[in-house]
């Protein structure tokens, strides 16, 4: 064959390895995946305030770009514009991953009240869709809504103890997404439980032993465009102090305790002396987040009638005593009693003091063996150092339902029982609660100050 005729030939070769060198590069800018875009709540409502918070992905050519708008009335309004695809575009791979947190403020961006379209789109660097790259792209349908909502106290002046509950009754302008009492730095969520009156709410809230003096008191209110308001509480607060007591600690007490939480003690912390400083201090403090987190969730009605009954028993120890302990004429270390020592019969029936339902039932550090019923609307009681619970979460019990039998579980040598009531998962002066008379004027009374019946469960 002539050269001239191998001209072409070699030609057409040489485009042809081109062309397959040329799509061994290009093909893995072509992949065709979407990117991935997840939101961790699908908004309904822009505020003054609304965040937005996002979780980008692409596992191909990476991320390219991000664009969240709004369009209201015609208008477009930027919201955020982001351009992660800052290398060649010949890399391999880019941006694999990337979470954003945007503050959407509607009124500062020029929004008005009424409806609006947001719209997110996610692009990755994939040369698809003529070099625009895949896209993921998700709109919603919301609504502007800027005006804080309005809010009114309908309970008149609440008297209020160190240590003890208030309720709150309130009614707002609008549907709320998050109401309360707030006191000092706790917050206290609401319940609205009636049917036929939905904007109004309550709170009981507890004024905790170790809350400051000059705590402000108020219902706060957020409705679901996350625009917030709040009003003061009117409140008689009757400053109570507590008890102090000295006690000492012997070796033969120690001996007796370190051996049951020897296996929970830290290595490093094993001689007697150290495992009660460790089981009194820290695994204290474990304990008070463990039931912080049981009672973080409570049901919305009032599960409980009438007056709580107080357990049997002897009283050995008050809510609130402050104790200081001393080791051979020094003092080691220090706690709060939160709750009340009752001694009666050894083994005795333990009976829940109000109906609800079983939230916890185990061993649970210094109060040995324990159950936690949820009365509900935040209010919960919790019963220690059992020698047995013959109750399980989930279960309902009745009023005087037998939980278990007494014992010395836990922080305790003699058999007695440890009970407490929580509002909020704050520790409260559980007297109150069996007082017929502290029910009518600060439960009771707060009801008919709001015209309102008592937000009973359906039976």
């Amino acid at each position: 064959m002539s050269l001239a005729r191998k001209i072409p030939l070699i030609l057409l070769l040489v485009l042809v390895v081109a062309a397959g060198l040329g799509l061994v590069v290009v093909w893995p800018h072509l992949e065709g995946q979407d990117p991935q875009l997840i939101i961790k709540s699908e908004p309904t409502h822009l505020g003054r305030l609304s965040i937005l918070e996002l979780s980008l992905g692409d596992e191909g050519t990476g991320l390219a770009s991000l664009r969240v708008t709004a369009i209201q009335n015609g208008k477009e309004y930027k919201l955020l514009e982001k351009n992660y695809a800052t290398g060649s575009t010949w890399e391999r791979h880019g941006l694999g991953q990337a979470s954003e947190k945007l503050e959407i403020k509607a009124l500062e961006q020029g929004m008005v009240q009424g409806p609006a379209t947001l719209i997110i789109k996610v692009r990755d660097r994939s040369l698809r869709n003529w070099f625009h790259g895949n896209l993921a792209e998700r709109q919603f349908q919301v609504l502007v809504d800027t005006i804080p909502p309005k809010v009114t106290v309908l309970s008149r002046t609440i008297h209020l103890n160190r240590g003890g509950v208030g309720l709150a009754v309130y009614k707002a302008n609008k549907p709320l997404a998050v109401h309360g009492v707030q006191v000092g730095k706790r917050f206290f969520p609401g319940v609205s439980p009636w049917p036929q009156d939905p904007l109004a709410g309550m709170a009981y809230f507890a004024y905790g032993d170790d809350e400051d003096k000059n705590a402000s008191l108020k219902v706060m209110v957020q409705d679901q465009a996350g625009n917030q308001a709040g009003s003061g509480l009117t409140v008689r607060l009757k400053w109570k102090e507590f008890k102090s007591d000295t006690l000492n600690i012997s070796d033969n007490f120690l001996d007796a305790l370190a051996p049951r939480f020897m296996a929970e003690a830290p290595p490093a912390k094993q001689q007697p002396l150290e495992v009660f400083l460790w089981v009194n201090e820290e695994l204290r403090r474990q304990n008070h987040q463990q039931i912080l987190q049981v009672c973080s969730t409570t049901s919305p009605q009032q599960l409980w009638r009438g007056t709580f009954i107080r357990p049997l028993g002897k009283p050995m120890a008050g809510f609130a005593d402050r104790r200081s302990y001393v080791y051979k004429g020094r003092e080691v270390s220090q706690s709060t009693h939160l709750g009340v020592d009752l001694a009666d019969l050894a083994m005795s029936p333990i009976k829940s003091t109000a109906a609800g339902k079983v939230v916890f039932a185990g061993p649970l550090g210094i109060y040995g063996n324990c159950v936690i019923l949820d009365h509900g609307q935040g209010i919960f009681s919790l019963y220690g150092h059992m020698s047995e619970a013959s109750v399980r979460p989930g279960e309902m019990v009745p009023l005087e339902g037998v939980l278990g039998r007494s014992g010395a579980t836990g922080l305790a040598l003699g058999d007695h029982l440890h009970f407490s009531i929580l509002v909020g998962g704050v520790f409260v002066t559980p007297t109150e609660w069996w007082d017929p008379h502290w029910i009518k004027d600060n439960v009771e009374l707060r009801f008919q100050e709001a015209s309102l019946p008592w937000p009973l469960a359906a039976r």
